[in-house]
């Protein structure tokens, strides 16, 4: 697959979105500011949104086609999980991606934050280490 350099840089762009969240959010002048942080957010929402499509256009398509069973039934439930995660990212952005809803609950957005960015970054280590060798 061609696109799979593609999908690798996203998922570079995407660890380093969350890093910069979390080094953010460490900062407690950052964290009163909270535009940074927001717009971090927006911004990672955007990529992962344009890393989903790609998976969805160029990835899934001919995984799912395969002939061995093992790969369609894998790609089957990274989808299904994708779909639960996302969801779940979506309502944690809504949730975030302003300074006002920051500020107004900043000990809650960093317990959730912490919990979102370890299912994304566990989401990507297995795609690198287990799904993209499939190809």
């Amino acid at each position: 697959m061609n696109n799979l350099s593609n999908l690798k840089r996203q998922h570079l762009e995407i660890t380093e979105l969350v890093n910069t969240i979390k080094s953010l959010s460490i900062s407690g002048e950052s964290m009163d500011e909270g535009t940074e942080i927001a717009k971090n957010i927006n911004i990672l929402a955007g990529k992962l949104k344009i890393h989903l499509n790609s998976e969805d256009k160029h990835l899934y398509p001919d995984l799912l086609k395969s002939n061995d069973l093992t790969v369609k039934s894998i790609s089957e439930a990274y989808i299904k999980e994708m779909s639960n995660i996302c969801n779940e990212f979506i309502e944690f952005k809504n949730k975030y991606n302003t300074k006002s809803k920051l500020l107004k609950n900043k000990e809650e957005f960093l317990k959730e934050s912490e919990i979102i960015f370890d299912l994304l970054e566990k989401r990507i280590n297995r795609e690198d280490g287990e799904l993209y060798k499939l190809i």
